[in-house]
């Protein structure tokens, strides 16, 4: 299990958490070695497309690409979606494009998790900075092979846990 936090990149076989989604757009790609993530803050630009693109492509992992997924408050902008494309694109993935639509009204966790290195499943829940934003959620940042950043410097602190309790299905469309 990896938690990506705003502007991290990730990798894990099983599951990706994502706290405290609202603007932000959670995006996972399967491949048949796992999931890669993605925690994109603002519009996507050339150096952060790049930087998931190249995470993806370098990994050992990067390869066999199966399905690729965001979630974000609401049905995504065409904008939100030419972003996804402009993605699929600069990965030569030709496949499925979904979007989970959050509910508004406030940050939510997300969490993605592995359907047979072919799809996943995405549930999500609201976000509570006084109940999950907490020091016993959270640990000193470790950086490794798994895990960047697409752009800045990596915060000190990150997530290494996030209650799951009241996750509920997130039914994702194509785009």
């Amino acid at each position: 299990m990896i938690y990506l936090c705003e502007r991290e990149i990730g990798f894990d076989a099983v599951d990706i958490g994502f706290p405290s989604v609202d603007g932000c757009r959670a995006i996972v790609l399967v491949t048949a070695g796992g999931l890669f993530g993605y925690h994109l803050n603002g519009t996507l630009n050339a150096n952060k497309r790049d930087a998931f693109v190249n995470f993806v492509t370098q990994h050992v992992y990067g390869k066999s690409l199966r399905t690729l997924y965001a979630a974000s408050a609401g049905a995504g902008l065409p904008a939100d979606h030419a972003e996804l494309r402009d993605i699929a694109t600069a990965l030569n993935y030709n496949g499925a494009i979904y979007w989970g639509a959050l509910p508004p009204g406030g940050s939510s966790y997300v969490h993605f998790q592995n359907i047979n290195q072919n799809t996943c499943s995405i549930t999500t829940r609201p976000w509570s900075d006084a109940n999950d934003s907490v020091p016993g959620n959270k640990g000193n940042y470790v950086p490794g092979a798994n895990r960047t950043m697409a752009n800045g410097a990596a915060p000190g602190i990150m997530y290494t846990q996030v209650a799951t309790a009241g996750l509920v299905a997130c039914y994702p469309t194509a785009i």
